[in-house]
């Protein structure tokens, strides 16, 4: 049997973490309890990825949730929101891209949709 509860609500056992703790954390540069990863390319400093699944019955209900997702979050500097996409559950190789991502004069990126009509601009116009 799958429990199933809202979003925000208590996980039994679980101690919950005042989100302003969680900003810390997220905007710590150097987390204490992070074990040692491999270095990146070309000698870069390592990074780790986030995976957050998040379900939908079809393709265009899962792209506007990751869009949401990405736009509400997308003010911190470690979001990379042009870089989501969404994949079918038994098919995790076919990638379907959320955002444009183009990269514009000035170092910015596009923040529209995918394949979105009209220019590309750092700032959506839905």
């Amino acid at each position: 049997m799958r429990l199933l509860r809202t979003i925000g609500g208590p996980v039994p056992g679980r101690r919950r973490t005042p989100p302003n703790q969680i900003a810390d954390r997220v905007l710590d540069p150097s987390p204490r309890d992070a074990a040692p990863a491999s270095g990146g390319r070309d000698g870069a400093a390592p990074r780790y990825l986030i995976r957050l699944p998040a379900t939908s019955a079809d393709l265009a209900g899962a792209v506007e949730l990751a869009y949401a997702l990405a736009r509400s979050i997308g003010f911190l500097p470690e979001i990379e929101a042009g870089r989501a996409t969404v994949c079918a559950e038994d098919a995790p190789h076919v990638h379907h891209r959320v955002c444009c991502d183009l990269l514009l004069p000035g170092g910015r990126r596009c923040a529209s949709r995918a394949d979105h009509d009209g220019p590309c601009a750092a700032e959506p116009a839905d």
